[in-house]
């Protein structure tokens, strides 16, 4: 799947379920309410690279995946989630650009931006109510090698959840104001 816009779905933009040796490249994931890409059911040996997720509920989420790589992408902001009943705004805390869950492993994730909309000079290319932003969030999982990634802008660049991830090689990431679990 290559040179598409996804623009504007009401639930996720891109479901790939039970298949190996695809590719998801060169698209632009746009402003989806769910997340923009989910790899569930049994998938491996999948490609995700050099694709813009921008906006959207939430970035690439690899459910049940083995063998993947998520590589060369830009995580441009996050979608705020919907109003409370009561006009409220609920709190921006656990949101990601890339999750890997505890039915995954054995994915490699290099070379990906993560980002808010600085654009230079301390400016944002959005207003402050728009500026969520989202990193990378390891839920259980094992065998991931994280490298060679930069985390600007984001409230937590690496997130550890639920049970212990294992095995896990992170190096050479830069982070811009940006904190982690993982890394000082």
């Amino acid at each position: 799947m290559t040179g598409n816009c996804i623009d504007d779905h009401l639930g996720d933009g891109v479901v790939i379920e039970n298949t190996y040796g695809s590719v998801v490249s060169g698209n632009m994931i746009e402003e989806c309410d769910g997340r923009a890409v989910v790899l569930a059911r049994d998938c491996y040996g999948i490609t995700l690279s050099s694709n813009v997720i921008a906006h959207n509920g939430g970035g690439i989420d690899l459910v049940d995946a083995h063998g993947c790589a998520v590589s060369a992408n830009t995580f441009p902001l996050l979608k705020m989630p919907p109003k409370a009943k009561d006009g409220t705004q609920p709190p921006q805390l656990g949101m990601q650009c890339l999750r890997i869950g505890k039915d995954s492993g054995r994915i490699t994730v290099t070379g990906n931006s993560f980002c808010d909309s600085y654009i230079g000079e301390g400016a944002a290319g959005r207003e402050p109510n728009d500026q969520l932003a989202g990193g990378l969030v390891l839920e259980g999982t094992r065998d991931v090698a994280i490298a060679g990634n930069t985390f600007s802008g984001v409230p937590k660049a690496i997130e550890l959840r639920g049970p212990k991830s294992e095995n896990i090689l992170c190096s050479n990431n830069l982070l811009i104001d940006s904190p982690s679990d993982l890394l000082p």
